[in-house]
């Protein structure tokens, strides 16, 4: 939630962490009680919850309606979010602002079509993934343990949490930051977590994008996955795309060589 990646994503975003602050003061005895922190705690899952399935599809709405001109219904708008207020690929989102060149008429399908590819996409990574070694796997577990466990020691003030709250009231005039504490004591053990996980998975998970001659055949993709209940078999006319080539999206004409 701390990068957003259009004007609606920003204010969606802001609401939602106005929000989470507001159910946590309104909340809060006063004075406040010890038992504090698991509020707080509550008050951000909740808000959480508001953005996710509120706040981000409103705000994938939104650009899709006032920024491209393409009237998404609800329901095509939580869809659209993968695009326009991604999670998963963080930073890495795709405005499609090629839309825009379109007739109004053929928007929304074009939108959709769009988005049919990248989940194709991204449920041939994820069926690659399932394939890395149990090592990999245990890696990437051990990686919400350690925010979960983080989390519990930050706000029980127990070491080795207490010692950098410790830290920090030394040096901030007997003030510390509890988000700070949290932060410095996950973000080391889950990154070297991370290099494992990606050490021990297999050397290259990527989508190949080729373009198929008369002559040539679709190569199944039961030979690149060990098991058969991965197996995915795109039709051949659906090859994958560059997810990020959205020149298909421009007019006829735009694509014409000049001369």
């Amino acid at each position: 939630m701390l990068f957003w990646t259009h004007i609606f994503d920003l204010l969606a975003k802001l609401a939602g962490m106005s929000l989470t602050m507001a159910m946590f003061l309104l909340s809060v005895p006063n004075p406040p009680a010890k038992g504090h922190p698991l509020l707080f705690i509550l008050c951000f899952l909740a808000g959480i919850l508001i953005w996710w399935f509120a706040l981000r599809p409103l705000s994938s709405w939104l650009h899709a309606r006032l920024r491209l001109g393409a009237p998404l219904s609800w329901a095509q708008a939580r869809r659209a979010s993968m695009l326009f207020s991604p999670v998963r690929d963080m930073l890495h989102w795709h405005p499609l602002w090629e839309v825009r060149q379109l007739p109004a008429q053929t928007r929304v399908a074009a939108i959709e079509e769009f988005m049919d590819q990248l989940q194709a996409e991204q449920e041939e990574k994820a069926a690659r993934l399932r394939a890395a070694p149990a090592l990999s796997h245990a890696f990437r577990w051990l990686q919400w343990v350690v925010v979960v466990v983080a989390v519990v020691l930050t706000f029980a003030h127990l070491p080795p949490a207490s010692w950098v709250s410790e830290f920090q009231a030394h040096i901030f005039d007997g003030a510390y930051h509890p988000i700070l504490t949290f932060l410095i004591v996950a973000l080391p053990v889950a990154g070297i977590l991370r290099w494992l996980e990606h050490a021990t998975a297999p050397s290259k998970i990527t989508v190949v994008s080729t373009t198929l001659t008369a002559n040539e055949t679709a190569t199944p993709m039961t030979t690149m996955s060990p098991t058969p209940s991965t197996t995915i078999n795109p039709p051949v006319e659906k090859v994958q795309l560059d997810p990020n080539d959205h020149s298909r999206f421009a007019p006829p004409d735009s694509r014409r060589p000049n001369g």
